[in-house]
């Protein structure tokens, strides 16, 4: 496989041993899909794919089972597939995530009680999904990814023995923190802010963290608990895709990062 974002098929044919290779244009490694431009297009497409089959036989059993028992059966077969994994695929192009996003929410249309088809009936509107999201503390994909991100990075920084050397050196020593700007961190954003790491945790990542500061997740406590950091982290998470009433989703975290300040000066 050569990645690359341009046209590769030009590209000679590679021999070992007078054998030639075969070129691949997508591999699975360690159960993530991998594309040659690394657009992960692949990997969530097969992601929805599985989930679907899976909303399918929850909508054929909903009415035998209690609440209880149906969330279960969505934390095991929906929400662990958007677990696994986010944090390499989950900076993807945005129409990626949202179309994930939409079976998700068709996955907890077969879990909530009321009517909950995408049609009229009787001229009632359809429930929207948000509050029965906010209500059971389930976290949208978007909150996920961001969830995930931010637990490693918070690993990297505070608990960096737990995290294997190579996955430390990801992130350098002169990303940003809560106190940099556009000035301080110049060095790393013109090796970071391009093409080929903008839309990836290695960019998002430390950004993202400067956000969990400033937002009061990252406290003492959490200084010396990974759960409490979780539970912290999740929290904000919940209350951050909860604003705007009940039938509005507001303006996900994942999509609207906040970058670097440009100066000092207030």
């Amino acid at each position: 496989m050569l990645f690359g974002v341009r046209n590769t098929d030009n590209t000679p044919n590679i021999h070992i041993a007078d054998t030639q290779l075969e070129r691949k244009r997508e591999a699975r490694f360690l159960g993530v899909i991998m594309d040659d431009k690394l657009t992960w297009s692949k990997h969530i497409a097969a992601v929805r794919s599985k989930m679907m089959r899976y909303v399918g036989i929850m909508y054929k059993i909903k009415r035998h089972l209690s609440i209880q028992i149906r969330l279960q059966i969505y934390q095991s077969f929906v929400q662990s597939h958007l677990n696994f994994c986010s944090i390499i695929w989950g900076f993807a192009a945005k129409n990626h995530i949202e179309s994930l996003f939409s079976r998700q929410k068709q996955g907890i249309r077969a879990v909530m009680p009321g009517h909950i088809n995408y049609f009229y009936k009787d001229g009632r509107l359809p429930e929207h999904t948000k509050q029965f999201f906010n209500n059971n503390g389930i976290l949208t994909v978007h909150s996920v990814i961001v969830k995930n991100t931010l637990i490693l990075m918070h690993r990297i920084k505070h608990f960096r023995s737990s995290v294997p050397q190579q996955i430390c050196m990801t992130i350098p020593e002169n990303a940003p923190t809560a106190n940099s700007d556009h000035v301080t961190a110049a060095s790393w954003l013109a090796e970071y802010n391009t093409t080929h790491f903008r839309s990836s945790m290695f960019f998002k990542g430390p950004l993202l963290s400067i956000y969990a500061v400033n937002a009061n997740v990252s406290t003492l406590p959490t200084l010396f608990s990974i759960n409490l950091f979780k539970s912290a982290t999740k929290r904000m998470l919940l209350n951050l895709q909860s604003e705007n009433d009940d039938d509005t989703w507001p303006s996900f975290l994942l999509h609207n990062i906040p970058g670097l300040r440009r100066s000092q000066r207030v």
